[in-house]
């Protein structure tokens, strides 16, 4: 339904009487404000469609992160295994090389690896191995993490050590490096 007055912009004959000068401001005001309120509801109807669409990218990508997870867990029992071969364990990097490019094509990275800086963004630390002068280490991964797209979808959990440096000046100018 169009105001009155459009009609009177339009040129078209009518009885009635021009609308004011207040009269269209008015209206333009009340147009005005029921378009701020759709901008705004669509706004919110358009993050809403996509946390949604997140949540089941998420759900779609869970059973590869758990088989990931799992295989995980499986490579570390077969590792304390003291008579695996040589041959096994290039088996089984082979079989995480496939794995991993199957989570990359889905945007999963694993994160897996140890002799690495600690970063707490994918890194929870659950223990210190050994105290050292300088920078935290990844020195063993006690729970595998996953980044989806960006985001960390579960940090991975570490044990850590700190590097021992050569000097205390050296471990004093890396860190006043980072600050």
């Amino acid at each position: 339904m169009w105001p009155k007055w459009i009609g009177f912009l339009k040129k078209e004959k009518t009885e009635e009487r021009l609308p004011s000068t207040q009269e269209i401001l008015e209206e333009v005001k009340s147009l005005k404000k029921s378009l701020w309120k759709q901008a705004a509801f669509l706004d919110l109807f358009r993050k809403e469609v996509a946390e949604r669409l997140e949540e089941k990218r998420a759900a779609d990508v869970r059973p590869l992160i758990e088989l990931a997870e799992a295989f995980f867990y499986h490579d570390h029992s077969l590792g304390e295994i003291s008579d695996i071969s040589p041959n096994q364990q290039e088996a089984l990097e082979i079989v995480w090389q496939k794995l991993e490019s199957l989570l990359n094509s889905v945007g999963i990275e694993v994160v897996r690896k140890v002799d690495v800086p600690f970063d707490p963004r994918i890194h929870e630390a659950m223990d210190r191995l050994a105290e050292g002068n300088g920078s935290p280490v990844v020195k063993r991964i006690l729970q595998p993490g996953f980044v989806h797209e960006g985001r960390v979808v579960k940090p991975a959990r570490v044990m850590i050590e700190r590097e021992n440096c050569e000097s205390k000046g050296e471990s004093d100018e890396r860190y006043s490096l980072r600050d």
